[in-house]
């Protein structure tokens, strides 16, 4: 795989990696992959995800319980190298060892006015001293999360890494507009600060022979053309194709065939209803109305006069809103053919019936 290969070598050769991917586009697989790759050539890495953090405190915990997880790890195997590893902090905290040999980082006995970003410069700075003896790096994933959490964060972890030069981060996320908010365009804080790798749609042909392997493996068979049209079914997405095709070998007999395909269609719709409501409740009154339309046609052009009326709004910035809201819960996407759908093949199919 490309991305593998580029990741990998990347992260062996101290470059910082900037990492865009939609969700379900098997980003945090591929990171795990390339975090084993890295350890088979000797380098010493870590993985954190900062999808749960809500503010600095959990940052900077999140972290520092990678950093010694992970990269510091063989340097933390007695008390009295753990302490030496810590001395000086800003902040000192409380760590609890797990059996896995996972580290649980707790800060929540440090005062009030701690300078938290002095703390995530400490955590980082212990990756130098593993750095002088092996290639060194850190997956840092749902980066966005951070400006979420405070605007000027991107800025104080662009200084920390300039500082680092001897240190790989990989800065991964999910949440597409914040992430090249974050990484393009003037004065965007990482801007120039690595190379980009965007993960797009495994090709067709590619995904078409993988899935009758699968199915070959599983004692069944699966034409091409109905791993083709399952392909296409759930927009080439991997995760959602990968879904479906679990869910047709399991309905089909031995041959999964377009009925078996539809059946593990229905049967994904009908388990993740309850998910589909509570998404729509929490939509406005027009953001439902425009996902209700965009899921019967893809619309280009969103803010001429007769999609207005479909969507029962008297203006266009009313549409502009409900799609950005939309856009950024991940709800609705922009096609290679400029067109408005919704995302998630399953929820637009459901939107359709309801």
């Amino acid at each position: 795989m490309r991305e593998l290969a580029a990741l990998t070598s990347r992260m062996l050769d101290r470059a910082n990696v900037i990492l865009l991917s939609p969700r379900r586009y098997g980003k945090t697989s591929l990171l795990q992959r390339a975090i084993q790759s890295v350890r088979r050539q000797h380098g010493r890495t870590g993985y954190t995800s900062l999808v749960k953090t809500s503010n600095r405190r959990e940052v900077a915990e999140a972290l520092l319980g990678a950093v010694l997880s992970g990269p510091a790890g063989w340097l933390t195997r007695r008390r009295t190298e753990l302490a030496e590893l810590l001395t000086g902090f800003t902040a000192q905290p409380s760590i609890t060892v797990h059996p896995s040999g996972a580290m649980q980082v707790s800060f929540t006995t440090a005062p009030a006015n701690v300078p938290w970003e002095q703390v995530l410069a400490d955590s980082l700075r212990i990756l130098v001293k593993v750095a002088r003896t092996h290639p060194t790096s850190l997956v840092i994933d749902e980066f966005q999360r951070v400006a979420e959490i405070d605007a000027a964060l991107p800025g104080v972890f662009k200084a920390i890494a300039d500082e680092l030069a001897t240190v790989s981060f990989v800065f991964a996320g999910s949440k597409l507009h914040l992430m090249r908010e974050l990484s393009s365009g003037p004065g965007a804080p990482l801007l120039g600060m690595g190379e980009r790798i965007s993960l797009d749609v495994i090709p067709e042909a590619d995904m078409v022979a993988f899935l009758r392997r699968r199915a070959a493996a599983g004692g069944k068979t699966m034409s091409a053309e109905v791993a083709a049209r399952l392909y296409r079914r759930v927009d080439a997405v991997p995760n959602e194709v990968q879904k479906l095709a679990y869910a047709a070998f399991a309905a089909a007999g031995s041959q999964i065939d377009e009925s078996a395909v539809s059946a593990g269609f229905d049967e994904i719709v009908a388990l993740e209803v309850v998910d589909y409501v509570e998404l729509l409740d929490g939509c406005s009154p027009a953001q439902r109305r425009l996902l209700k339309l965009l899921a019967l046609v893809p619309e280009q052009h969103v803010f001429r006069s007769e999609f207005l009326r479909g969507v029962d709004v008297s203006n266009a910035n009313a549409v502009r809103k409900a799609l950005d809201a939309l856009s950024r819960r991940e709800m609705v996407r922009r096609g290679p053919d400029q067109r408005w759908y919704v995302a998630n093949p399953f929820f637009r199919e459901w939107l359709t019936r309801a």
